[in-house]
């Protein structure tokens, strides 16, 4: 058995805080358009919703395929390199779309951010694996799932808070102060154990056919999809149009409906390891994702369709919706009992580049929703959207959610598989 000593677990302990300190910045980096829309959209020459839409997608364009190799690539270069150069990316990234008007520009920041982020997770954990004993594994993958949402619920506020004081330019110099200093950080910080044995060759043929076998799977696909319906709480509503939704038909300040948005990320921090819990008692993972996908369906419409609700019901609202809609992380598990004979980190890869992309393409297509239904209302130089045309086009998260009952339904019954 490995042994590990006081001093090296205690290095192990401040390498993955280092890590986890660049998982929750890139997870703040993902929510900023959704909460400076108003001053990127004025900033970029009063785009439109749709090409905002795309240009905040960007982000996932290169982190969902990138779930695919990340894995691959610390096994082959070790974890200080690609956080260094990750966090890097995303320092940069943050730069090219804060400071330059270009939508050209800005896209290419948008997506090194993307790039640099799908490093974090992974690299945590490697770097867990690599110092801690396995007692410690778990617990550290359930601590960076609560610190992403915690740096979430800080960023809303934060963020929030900060535009009513200082101008776009100053919060941009924030980000990208201190993106560089966490570079330098995780270049003093962060090492590779020397006892690891990194691979020379990547097996690059060997890992894609895995991906070609897991990808000709149709059950694969659609506990994909599921995942990526369940998600929009997080990739419609949470990082981008949520925001504007709750101050427009709400009439709440950037301040209020910052604080509104973060139950929702309380309520994924509570519920994911809830349901997990739960999963396993019963022993079903459809009967945890029907229900959660029942009562996200249930609380997101009163939460769009519902007139005049108080702040603080919305707030219990938006909790329990969060708690609902977290049970899509047993998707991962469903995915890896699908496949018997998979490797599950894999299988996990596969899923999540799945999930992801749902980012990708809903982001957008909300976007060109709000456009095809505004009225073309411009005050200010900026597009006036109604609470109406949120309503049309947020009515993609109630479609989706039905379609995961429908799925789950579809794929509770093995004949059709």
């Amino acid at each position: 058995m490995k042994e590990y000593s006081r001093h090296q677990i205690l290095l192990g302990i401040l390498i993955c805080a280092v890590g986890a300190m660049f998982y929750c910045y890139e997870f703040i980096l993902r929510i900023v358009p959704g909460i400076l829309q108003n001053e990127l959209r004025i900033s970029f020459g009063n785009i439109s919703a749709s090409v905002f839409g795309q240009l905040s997608a960007l982000y996932y364009f290169a982190y969902s395929p990138m779930q695919l190799p990340v894995g691959i690539l610390m096994d082959r270069f070790g974890a200080r390199k690609l956080l260094f150069l990750a966090c890097f990316c995303c320092s940069l990234g943050s730069y090219l779309f804060g400071f330059y008007s270009s939508i050209t520009v800005a896209g290419i920041g948008r997506f090194l951010v993307g790039f640099g982020s799908s490093f974090a997770f992974v690299g945590v954990l490697a770097s867990a694996v690599s110092w801690l004993p396995q007692k410690y594994f778990s617990t550290v993958a359930g601590l960076m799932t609560t610190l992403g949402m915690l740096g979430l619920v800080y960023g809303e506020i934060k963020i929030s808070s900060l535009a009513n004081s200082l101008t776009l330019a100053n919060i941009n110099y924030l980000f990208v102060g201190a993106g560089f200093i966490l570079t330098i950080i995780i270049f003093a910080v962060v090492k590779d154990n020397p006892n690891d044995k990194y691979s020379k060759e990547l097996p690059i043929l060997d890992f894609f056919k895995q991906v070609g076998v897991i990808l000709k799977s149709k059950r694969i696909w659609i506990i994909g999809f599921i995942g990526a319906c369940l998600y929009t709480s997080l990739s419609i509503f949470g990082e981008l149009w949520g925001n504007e939704y709750l101050a427009i038909a709400h009439n709440l300040s950037k301040t209020q409906s910052a604080k509104t948005i973060s139950y929702m990320f309380i309520g994924w921090g509570i519920g994911a390891p809830i349901s997990g819990f739960i999963s396993d008692k019963i022993n079903s993972r459809i009967k945890p994702l029907m229900l959660g996908s029942i009562f996200s369906l249930v609380f997101i419409c009163i939460i769009l369709y519902t007139p005049n609700v108080s702040i603080s019901h919305l707030n219990i609202l938006m909790l329990l919706y969060g708690i609902f809609s977290s049970t899509e992380i047993l998707v991962f598990i469903m995915a890896k009992e699908s496949i018997l004979n998979g490797i599950p980190g894999t299988i996990f890869a596969v899923i999540n580049m799945i999930v992801t992309l749902g980012g990708a393409i809903f982001q957008p297509l909300v976007g060109k929703v709000l456009d095809i239904s505004n009225s073309n209302n411009i005050i200010n130089q900026v597009h006036i959207y109604t609470p109406k045309d949120y309503q049309i086009a947020l009515s993609i998260i109630p479609i989706c959610l039905i379609l995961t009952v429908l799925s789950l339904l579809f794929i509770s019954n093995k004949k059709n598989i």
